[in-house]
């Protein structure tokens, strides 16, 4: 019988030209691998490879089955997949990104109530920085990403928050404060990852001014405890300062904040991709240095 698990199997070798390379890119043993390759060469009564020593090459027949063996692999994934729509059941995998240094209320609980839902999703979580998160959307490497950002982008985009920045350690009555007066004051600023630097940095520029950073950590329990030693004024999210702050305005008065959407991709969309972008909007509130 030519079922899928032989095809796939015939298609494997054949694009790896190594009977255990397919094997582990197919998850199985390569005894299974051989057990479908002879399965199948005997139902269409034709040897599919020429096996050596040293070779694992495709014979004529297999090289004619080849283009007709993943172009019937790609119909039945097709089939799959109208079918689901239609059926409204998500299948395959999807895969979220978020950016380092997140602390992203209630994600944990999106994700559960998603999976309970539909358990023949796979979803794969990662954490990087923001820019890196981009670049994977973009590449299709990610499906989803929560980041931070502080300019323009070619992907979806859809803000769930904005947290201004605000500096910690100037006196209390101190409301907010122009970006110009940190130009000389030492900082403690969280790292690029956590995206908060960016929007700091980003303002100074657009102020034409040089701030003086005196360290940057990527934790936000290290921040708070270099400034508390006296390392410098600390600069972070509104959100990570409970008891208040200095919100930090920017050349044109503005208030300095941190962007937090997701991204994903304009031309990639699948029926588990789009129901879980409108569960995390829905759901979510975020707090992101």
């Amino acid at each position: 019988m030519m079922d899928t698990l032989k095809l796939e199997a015939f298609v494997a070798v054949a694009e790896e030209e190594s009977f255990g390379i397919a094997a582990a890119r197919l998850r199985v043993a390569q005894s299974t691998v051989s057990s479908r390759i002879k399965e199948l060469e005997s139902f269409l009564g034709q040897r599919l490879f020429a096996r050596t020593s040293r070779q694992v090459r495709l014979s004529p027949a297999g090289e004619a089955a080849l283009p007709k063996a993943r172009a019937a692999l790609a119909a039945l994934d097709g089939v799959r997949q109208a079918v689901d729509d239609v059926a409204g059941i998500r299948r395959g995998r999807v895969r979220l990104g978020l950016v380092a240094g997140a602390d992203i209320l209630e994600l944990g609980e999106v994700l559960a109530a998603f999976a309970a839902e539909f358990p023949g999703v796979e979803l794969v979580v990662t954490s990087a920085s923001s820019s890196d998160l981009e670049q994977a959307v973009s590449a299709g490497t990610l499906d989803i990403a929560i980041v931070v950002r502080t300019g323009q982008t070619p992907l979806r985009w859809r803000e769930l928050m904005r947290d201004p920045l605000t500096v910690v350690g100037l006196p209390p009555a101190t409301a907010s404060v122009p970006i110009t007066d940190l130009r000389t004051r030492p900082l403690v600023v969280l790292d690029a990852g956590a995206g908060s630097r960016n929007a700091l940095e980003s303002a100074a520029r657009r102020a034409g001014v040089h701030l003086e950073i005196a360290v940057q950590v990527s934790t936000p329990g290290m921040a708070w405890d270099l400034y508390s030693r006296g390392m410098g004024l600390l600069v972070v999210p509104r959100s990570l300062a409970p008891d208040g702050g200095s919100v930090v305005l920017d050349a044109e008065g503005t208030e300095t904040s941190v962007r937090v959407g997701l991204i994903s991709h304009p031309d990639v969309r699948t029926p588990a991709t789009e129901l879980l972008l409108e569960r995390l909007a829905a759901r979510m509130s975020p707090t992101t240095p």
